[in-house]
């Protein structure tokens, strides 16, 4: 090539360069472009979640649709470029933002669905290449910050999977993972635990009391991916329960899932009395908490005490109604008073200190009563079983605590002229 053209291409090649848009890295997908006067806000991180759930407005009626996928969003500013008026209150800033953004975008492929008035906040889809995506854009342009929320429709990747419990207790230390409910993949252990005490599994916002279940309770605590969303780690994990042939007590449906920060889950398979709480908090801190009501061994402490607490029998709140989820640990019961006919019983009922003598006295009579009417239909000589409300007068933990409280909330299976 002749010299002289070496150097009007070296000027031709920097003049492009210089044209194309010096696109910042603000953590989307790079089908999302935004223009320069878009920079990111140091005080606000990127929220990428692999799973996840958005509703935005997607006509001008103002209807709302919710769609679930990859969720990337952001709170950014906008730098106005070298000659654009300052932003302020009402001159006109949103459609200026508004107008630069839609210069770009419109370019990338996306297509605005609806729009403010004003331009302070509107919707967007984009599909090309294989993708499928949503956007909001919302701003508060006095203060030059613009809000981007995307949701991009994904294929459902590899499902969850969990071991199945055995048909004998699993032996396992502190150290050692629980086998049965596994960290989700990418998690670090953070901690762990070992508590001789009933597990709770109330269902927060609709139990008023705590309902305890099991004698000895195992945690594990786990800092999640950053990408895992409480959608997915809920939602997954219990569809692999379900899967398992875990009872799932709530969330009860997959579309409930978004409601909860922890689930509660039963199993009964085999002969096993397994209980599990999960619980996803901010940031992905996760904590997998078990009790295996199975091992105990309600005949020996029965034969030792004389009586024996029956944690895992589950009542309406302030009623007598049995939950399903009892028959478990009453089945267990009845089995152990089949092993010798000559044992005659008293179930015992009993509160905390909350409420009047009368009315403890008779919530713990019923719900000693519905104990023994179930035992009786499942094949307990009624003239071996006695029942009895005791309310608050026999206390097995401090009542001025809400665990103490929970503890001493019970129902006991007490062998009748044994000394205790």
């Amino acid at each position: 090539m002749p010299k002289f053209f070496k150097f009007p291409i070296l000027l031709l090649v920097i003049a492009c360069l210089q044209a194309s848009p010096a696109w910042a890295d603000l953590g989307f997908p790079d089908y999302l472009k935004l223009p320069p006067q878009i920079i990111v806000n140091p005080d606000q991180a990127l929220q990428a979640e692999n799973v996840a759930e958005a509703e935005f407005l997607v006509d001008a009626a103002g209807t709302s649709k919710l769609f679930k996928g990859k969720r990337f969003a952001r709170w950014m500013t906008y730098k106005p470029a070298a000659g654009e008026p300052a932003l302020g209150y009402y001159n006109g800033s949103e459609a200026r933002i508004y107008n630069a953004m839609q210069a770009t975008l419109g370019k990338s492929g996306w297509q605005t669905v609806r729009a403010d008035d004003n331009k302070a906040r509107w919707t967007m889809r984009y599909q090309a290449g294989g993708k499928q995506a949503w956007a909001e854009v919302k701003m508060d342009a006095p203060q030059a910050q613009v809000w981007v929320e995307l949701i991009e429709s994904a294929d459902a990747g590899a499902a969850f999977s969990i071991p199945k419990p055995g048909k004998q207790p699993e032996k396992f230390s502190a150290k050692d993972d629980i086998p049965y409910l596994p960290p989700w993949p990418g998690s670090k252990r953070t901690g762990e635990g070992h508590g001789n005490e009933p597990l709770d599994v109330a269902e927060p916002g609709k139990s008023q009391e705590p309902q305890l279940v099991g004698q000895a309770v195992e945690i594990r605590n786990y800092q999640g991916p950053g990408t895992l969303s409480k959608l997915q780690f809920i939602g997954e994990y219990r569809e692999a329960l379900i899967k398992n042939g875990w009872t799932v007590i709530f969330p009860a449906s997959a579309a409930a899932v978004r409601d909860y920060g922890m689930l509660v889950a039963h199993y009964t398979q085999d002969g096993r009395d397994i209980w599990a709480r999960l619980t996803y908090e901010f940031t992905a801190s996760l904590t997998i908490s078990t009790t295996d009501a199975g091992k105990t061994d309600l005949g020996s402490a029965f034969a030792k005490d004389c009586h024996v607490p029956l944690y895992g029998v589950l009542f309406d709140f302030n009623k007598a109604t049995l939950k399903p989820e009892s028959d478990s640990v009453l089945g267990k019961v009845a089995a152990l008073l089949k092993t010798d006919a000559s044992i005659k019983a008293e179930v015992e009922g009993h509160t905390d200190n909350v409420g009047g003598d009368d009315y403890n006295l008779k919530l713990s009579d019923a719900r000693a009563a519905s104990v023994r009417n179930w035992l009786v239909q499942h094949g307990i000589d009624a003239a071996r079983l006695t029942s009895k409300g005791y309310g608050k007068s026999r206390p097995v933990a401090d009542n001025a605590t809400d665990s103490g409280r929970a503890r001493n909330r019970r129902v006991e299976l007490a062998k009748l002229g044994c000394r205790r």
